[in-house]
């Protein structure tokens, strides 16, 4: 097992570039880092080697279309969480397993591709699942941020208008709100992206069979109606923001939206989404230090006065993050590739194995 170590002022630049412009060609990342596109893919080779940072695309809530989240609180047998949570962590439609202390001892981020599916995943697979005594499920209504949208570090102008071009350039044309059909194309090419976010045109023409110009356009299609995100992950663990926490809220209905908004620019604010349950908003934030729970909540309710914590939970271990299995020091060890577009609803045997 390899010991933790903190992130090099090179390693965090090459991943804060990529967390910019995730598919991003190695010749514009260089040119903004100012070093050679050879060394930026060795360099970012040893990073994804060594499971300190990652690109996939991860589902997010289409404008128009029915797909969801849901946040799951668990409680269960003391001893069995880690167990619970291993074996959770390989259902598809469980993107991320995060063990926790407070409130609930497992929370879970659920994907689906649409609220039927979602209904019966937590109605009959999660319900019976052994040693688990209870759980709560929030529906999210909107994302106003998460993961794609967080920075590690903030460039200087000039490589920040380099990497935001080329996001932009490789998905020509602004977001798509028109209902998406998810075809057997794209949900081969989403499943593919949420395995390798960085898999080139190419590569993904060759994995599907499908040709390179009908895969680029796919690919625009998926990303710009906001099915899939395209975003670079990195171990809390390993960087300056060790500290996970997730904080519950509530905001008066008439002004919900717009303190969501305002959350959503919080620094160490990683996740604002509204949700349906009493506390109607969920926050997910990393900190520098457990002391600083408490100062971020001091900032907000100063800043957003009518806004109340109603609860909040430290991660004590991340299991899967969007798909990707995390070890104890915070390294990306394995895939469960997310496939939220082929679930079936019968009532697989192997879930209560």
């Amino acid at each position: 097992m390899k010991e933790s170590a903190k992130l090099s002022i090179e390693d965090q630049t090459l991943i804060g570039a990529l967390q910019v412009a995730p598919r991003a060609p190695w010749s514009v990342i260089g040119k903004a880092l100012g070093i050679s596109p050879v060394t930026a893919a060795r360099h970012w080779q040893r990073i994804t080697d060594e499971g300190t940072a990652w690109v996939t695309a991860s589902p997010g809530i289409a404008w128009r279309a029915e797909q969801c989240f849901a946040y799951v609180e668990i409680n269960c047998a003391p001893a069995q969480r880690f167990e619970v949570a291993t074996k959770l962590a390989q259902h598809d439609l469980v993107v991320s397993v995060e063990l926790t202390t407070g409130s609930a001892d497992i929370l879970l981020t659920i994907a689906a591709s649409d609220l039927a599916t979602l209904a019966h995943y937590l109605l009959e697979h999660l319900s019976v699942m052994d040693n688990i005594l209870s759980t709560r499920a929030r529906v999210a209504t909107k994302l106003y941020t998460e993961g794609s949208s967080w920075r590690l570090i903030k460039f200087d102008q000039n490589p920040q208008r380099i990497l935001e071009r080329s996001r932009l350039e490789m998905v020509a044309g602004p977001v798509d709100d028109n209902p998406i059909t998810m075809t057997q194309e794209l949900k081969a090419i989403a499943r593919l992206l949420a395995m390798n976010g960085r898999a080139s045109y190419s590569e993904l023409a060759s994995l599907t069979g499908i040709s390179a110009t009908s895969v680029r356009r796919h690919t625009n299609r998926l990303i710009r109606g906001r099915i899939m995100l395209p975003r670079t992950d990195v171990s809390a663990e390993l960087s300056e923001w060790p500290v996970q926490v997730y904080l519950w809220a509530d905001a008066p209905i008439d002004v919900l939206a717009d303190s969501a908004r305002v959350l959503s620019q919080f620094r160490q604010v990683r996740l604002c989404a509204t949700v349906t349950a009493a506390s109607n908003l969920i926050l997910s934030a990393w900190l520098r230090t457990v002391e600083e729970v408490h100062r971020l909540e001091l900032a907000i309710s100063r800043k957003l006065p009518q806004v109340r914590i109603v609860d909040r939970l430290i991660v004590l271990r991340t299991v899967k993050r969007m798909g990707r299995l995390i070890d104890a020091q915070g390294r990306a060890v394995g895939v469960v590739p997310i496939n939220i577009w082929e679930h079936p609803l019968e009532h697989p045997a192997h879930l209560t194995d």
